[in-house]
């Protein structure tokens, strides 16, 4: 990030997730752009300046909402193997490898000359991701990309890019649901590996059958009931965890929960 954007707030760990954007794994009712807006113009004020795009969709509502701000130079984005379209009653599919071509489809969406963090999700074939990193190294070399990262499915991939590693991030859910979480994030940062942890809710849905069991033990309303657990679940993957340092992010999508400590209670 340029000194001159730089806010005199203290920029905070949290990312907010792409999933704000969509219906599957976010916010049901989609949020509208109006929104949208409010939620990004309300992270940027407030000193959440990373913002993960996982999904295409997820691209094209960032890009849109930080066009219309004029605030790009202010956010850090990460944008992902993901190509499908979908509307709010399809299947987001799954990860795909990338090729020439999608580098300029996410700029694109995205509104912006360049990616902060581009991702790789790893196929199941070795020569195939290999193609895929020689493609973000190139895209990397011309300017398209600023840093990569690479989503840690499996713990070996640590010790295979132990002496020669190409990714700044190493990016795994956290929460507690993964127990084997914290050690893979040790094992990331004593490899030197920067640390995002997803998914702290699990899903936005987990978050509300928690609420739902405790509002049945008459333990509170609702809305006091979310805004609690949600703490209390972000205070878990921040503070508990073995992994927590200065360079290690969470990404917080707002679900069901809101933006914790930006904006509580925004669905």
């Amino acid at each position: 990030m340029q000194e001159s954007m730089v806010s005199t707030l203290t920029e905070s760990p949290l990312i907010l997730g792409g999933h704000t954007f969509i219906s599957q794994l976010g916010n049901d009712p989609p949020t509208s752009e109006q929104h949208q807006r409010l939620i990004v113009e309300s992270c940027l004020d407030l000193g959440i300046r990373w913002f993960d795009t996982t999904y295409q969709p997820e691209r094209v509502a960032l890009g849109k909402v930080l066009h219309s701000l004029g605030r790009r130079s202010e956010a850090t984005i990460l944008a992902w193997n993901f190509f499908t379209d979908f509307t709010p009653d399809d299947p987001v599919g799954g990860p795909g490898c990338y090729a020439p071509a999608h580098i300029d489809t996410i700029l694109e969406q995205l509104q912006t000359p360049y990616v902060d963090c581009l991702v790789m999700v790893p196929s199941d074939h070795a020569e195939q991701d290999q193609q895929q990193l020689e493609l973000l190294l190139d895209w990397q070399r011309r300017g398209y990309v600023r840093s990569l990262g690479l989503w840690i499915s499996d713990p070996a991939i640590i010790e295979y890019y132990r002496n020669s590693n190409p990714f700044r991030y190493a990016i795994r859910p956290c929460n507690i649901a993964t127990d084997e979480a914290p050690a893979v994030f040790a094992a990331c940062k004593l490899a030197g590996w920067e640390t995002l942890a997803t998914s702290p809710f699990f899903r936005g849905w987990e978050l509300d059958r928690m609420v739902a069991e405790a509002r049945a033990c008459a333990l509170g309303s609702v809305e006091t009931l979310r805004s609690t657990l949600a703490d209390l679940m972000l205070r878990f993957t921040f503070f508990s965890r073995p992994w927590t340092a200065s360079s290690s992010r969470l990404e917080n999508p707002t679900g069901s929960a809101g933006i914790w400590k930006a904006c509580p209670g925004v669905r």
